[in-house]
């Protein structure tokens, strides 16, 4: 079977909008360089005042932000690093009137699940200097740029960042816990279909981790199947292949009485231990408590 290509973007710009929601912020995920076809997919994230944003992310930002997310396929090379800086420069000049976005109020962040060593070399070897100011946010500086941060996901903070370090094709389990936690308080606020674009992107890499957490803990299960309904059925036939493939292989029938034991609903348990609804089996037999 053909691997499926993950949309990596959708779930990034979903993370970096709940990562900010607290703040006055306003983000556009395309913008409209010129007057002509140019349009950059990039985030730009536009502080609404002159609040500070308590977030390490967040702490370079100024009024005007730029971001580029590179997913784990795509390269953040030096050259990606000089594009970034044009759109950024073209951005400044993009307004209705002259200097009506200042160049002293505008930064870049470019942004990847693992350090480009490359990269770095680059900028090292070219006058370039990195400072790490937090776990996994460098400073870039050297030569006149906009103010601009590297920022590597997988050494984000755990429970700070948990929403980004996720979007990996080597998410950590504890991390994956972590946001599946905050889930319910994400829904609350609104923000369900940001969650549910950044699970579709992190359980598509990440399935057999997911499903082994759906088994170990029903409750946790149940807020994810929620948010993931519409979903579930392919993710897992497609988790079921894929972990046969690895060796991971779980055994249905003991799936299902462990989740019926924890008080998962007959056809919720069945549903996830065997792939397929209940309500479709057709006059299955059932021994015990068991559908055979």
């Amino acid at each position: 079977m053909a691997e499926t290509k993950i949309q990596w973007h959708p779930g990034f710009y979903a993370g970096m909008e709940i990562e900010f929601s607290a703040y006055q912020v306003t983000i556009e995920t395309e913008h409209q360089l010129t007057k002509g076809p140019l349009s950059i997919d990039l985030l730009i994230i536009k502080k609404l005042s002159d609040e500070k944003i308590d977030n390490q992310i967040g702490n370079l930002f100024r009024h005007h932000n730029i971001v580029e997310f590179k997913s784990p396929d795509d390269e953040l090379s030096i050259d990606v690093f000089y594009k970034t800086q044009a759109y950024a420069c073209l951005y400044k000049a993009s307004g209705d009137r002259v200097n009506e976005i200042p160049a002293e109020e505008l930064t870049v962040t470019l942004c990847r699940d693992t350090l480009p060593k490359e990269l770095i070399h680059h900028l090292e070897t070219s006058g370039f200097t990195l400072t790490q100011a937090f776990p996994g946010v460098y400073y870039i500086e050297g030569k006149g740029f906009f103010p601009t941060q590297l920022i590597i996901t997988s050494e984000l903070g755990t429970e700070e960042h948990a929403v980004l370090r996720i979007l990996s094709r080597n998410a950590r389990e504890d991390d994956i816990r972590v946001f599946l936690k905050r889930t319910a308080e994400i829904v609350e606020q609104g923000d369900a279909a940001r969650a549910d674009a950044i699970l579709q992107v992190s359980a598509t890499a990440n399935f057999v981790l997911y499903r082994k957490i759906y088994e170990e803990e029903p409750n946790m299960c149940q807020a994810l199947y929620e948010i993931m309904k519409d979903d579930i059925d392919r993710r897992v036939q497609q988790g079921m292949q894929q972990g046969m493939q690895q060796g991971a292989k779980q055994n249905a029938a003991e799936v299902y009485a462990r989740l019926r034991a924890a008080n998962m609903p007959e056809e919720q348990a069945y549903y996830m231990a065997y792939g397929t609804p209940l309500s479709g089996q057709n006059g299955a037999q059932t021994v015990g408590n068991r559908p055979q």
